[in-house]
């Protein structure tokens, strides 16, 4: 995996400010492209990039006058994510108070920067980030809804909501649950399970209805939910004690296989809304369940199905996993490693894929201080990372993508509003979606994604 050399920690520095009575020089800190100092530049594939760095400015102080002593002259280097150099024009302006930089990037993913003044100034590094154009449809749909915390779709067309199915987006609601608390619902293609109220219900979208073809009514009501897996005759739940398997029969009957329990220990709540335990898919009889036991690291660990039908505690140990979860999707785990504050690189974001039953490092992302902190709800399903790369005008945020062999991730420009407080917005491998919460006229914007 190629890898850019250790930035210089631009956070690190501490402006002096004011001069004393001595010689002694007095130090301002550098920006970088404006307002960025508080936030990474941000930029887009094959459009032209320009960057404003200044230099570490220096004062002689003598007498209450202040001597400015600027640079004369200005080199740069641009590298992508394979370490490609990159052409890149540089020159100073202001005097020397300011060196601007022109490259075009060619690939998405966190670009290498170094800019190096003369006789004063020092030599700088930092990351720009390049992303590629959203891929999904520029079209939104808009559910009159609160903002949906759980959603998805079935292939023929119904959306699920919080337990609301809509056929359009301006149907008839339909509700699961005669209750305030909403039921958990996952969906395979068509299949779509719902459990709450105490029991586990399995409907079928037949493209004008959604078909009841399977109820069984629990001995007592799952505790919260923190994952589930879902495939057309199987859904697994797990709650904060057992992970249960439920399916669906040739001959029609939907059943228990039966529940095991699954921490082995304590447990440290991740995520914005406290799970303790993520499912994830690593072979056709095997899944791991990702959890913390102590932080800042995480650890996978396997179950396997057995003879009985029922998924029991492999006996390898858990798998190590550095930082907190922050992701999952079929067969894959984000983690995030680091703080956002720490310099020089504030968070490092990994991807983990299922592979010959066991979670395999697939790709990386180092976010430079100060990036607003990845951290996502991951209780309604599956996610992918929002990283926000900053408010600033022009900024925008972005999605990781995961590369085709092991090695760093690329980004990919999120559509809607990246303004708006993480707790409104989400990406899945199916939708990116944002909105309201107010429970009368509040509304949820959808974007759909690609296939695959």
């Amino acid at each position: 995996m190629k890898t850019a050399s250790p930035l210089l920690a631009l956070t690190a520095v501490l402006a002096v400010s004011g001069c004393s009575a001595s010689d002694a020089p007095c130090i301002t800190p550098p920006s970088i492209g404006g307002n960025t100092s508080v936030s990474p530049p941000a930029y887009e594939v094959d459009s032209s990039a320009t960057l404003h760095v200044s230099p570490f400015q220096t004062f002689a102080c003598r007498d209450d006058t202040r001597a400015s002593q600027l640079p004369d002259s200005v080199t740069a280097q641009v590298f992508d994510p394979e370490n490609t150099e990159l052409p890149v024009e540089v020159s100073l302006s202001g005097g020397g108070s300011s060196a601007i930089l022109r490259f075009t990037p060619r690939m998405a993913g966190r670009h290498h920067v170094l800019v190096a003044f003369a006789p004063v100034g020092s030599v700088q590094q930092f990351g720009a980030y390049v992303a590629r154009p959203w891929r999904g449809s520029n079209s939104s749909i808009t559910l009159p809804l609160p903002r949906c915390t759980q959603l998805d779709r079935t292939a023929r067309g119904t959306w699920l909501c919080d337990g609301v199915a809509l056929r359009e987006p301006n149907a008839k609601a339909v509700r699961f649950s005669t209750s305030t608390v909403a039921p958990d619902v996952a969906i395979s293609g068509n299949v779509v399970w719902v459990v709450g109220e105490g029991r586990v219900r399995r409907f079928v979208d037949t493209g004008t209805d959604l078909e009841l073809t399977g109820s069984l009514l629990l001995s007592q009501s799952l505790p919260a939910i923190q994952s589930r897996l879902a495939t057309e005759n199987e859904l697994l739940v797990l709650d904060a004690r057992s992970l249960h398997r439920f399916t669906f029969t040739d001959t029609g009957v939907l059943a228990a296989a039966g529940a095991t329990p699954w921490p082995s220990g304590a447990t440290v709540p991740f995520g914005i809304d406290s799970v303790t335990g993520l499912l994830v898919r690593v072979a056709e009889d095997r899944l791991m369940v990702v959890q913390m036991e102590r932080a800042p690291d995480s650890r996978a660990c396997p179950f396997q199905l057995g003879p009985d039908g029922v998924y029991t505690a492999a006996p390898e140990p858990c798998q190590p996993l550095p930082g907190l979860p922050v992701g999952y999707a079929e067969g894959t785990v984000w983690t995030r490693v680091g703080d956002p504050f720490q310099a020089p690189f504030g968070q490092t974001l990994h991807l983990w894929k299922a592979r010959k039953g066991a979670l395999v490092e697939q790709g990386t992302l180092a976010l430079d201080a100060p990036v607003q902190g990845v951290l996502s709800p991951l209780r309604a399903g599956f996610i992918i990372p929002d990283v926000q790369l900053g408010s600033y005008p022009g900024a925008f945020s972005v999605m990781p993508v995961e590369p085709t062999l092991p090695g760093p991730l690329g980004l990919e420009r999120l559509p809607g509003t990246s303004s708006l407080a993480q707790e409104l917005r989400t990406v899945s491998p199916r939708f990116y979606w944002e909105g309201d919460n107010r429970p009368t006229n509040g509304s949820t914007v959808i974007f759909e994604r690609p296939a695959g």
